[in-house]
């Protein structure tokens, strides 16, 4: 009986985290207010401000500059500048 209460209470932590993954995408990623629950969403308002992140031209022009790098032989394929 212990068994099935810890299997239902670890698949009520995944759907509730899995859920909680979909509204961030759904409204705070996407620069949108979260409609009834309004301190959960300034609470992912303010994760979405602090995460940090890339604009879809500067990932490009990083994964060009990587390309390049890796033509003109400057540096080993598969590394990043961090690991250098």
């Amino acid at each position: 009986m212990l068994t099935i209460l810890v299997i239902f209470v670890a698949m009520l932590l995944i759907l509730t985290l899995a859920g909680l993954v979909i509204v961030y995408t759904v409204f705070p990623h996407r620069g949108q207010k979260m409609p009834y629950v309004s301190k959960l969403g300034a609470a992912m308002e303010r994760a979405v401000d602090t995460a940090p992140t890339l604009s879809p031209a500067t990932r490009l022009q990083t994964r060009r500059e990587d390309r390049l790098n890796e033509l003109l032989g400057e540096r080993k394929p598969g590394t990043t500048e961090k690991n250098r």
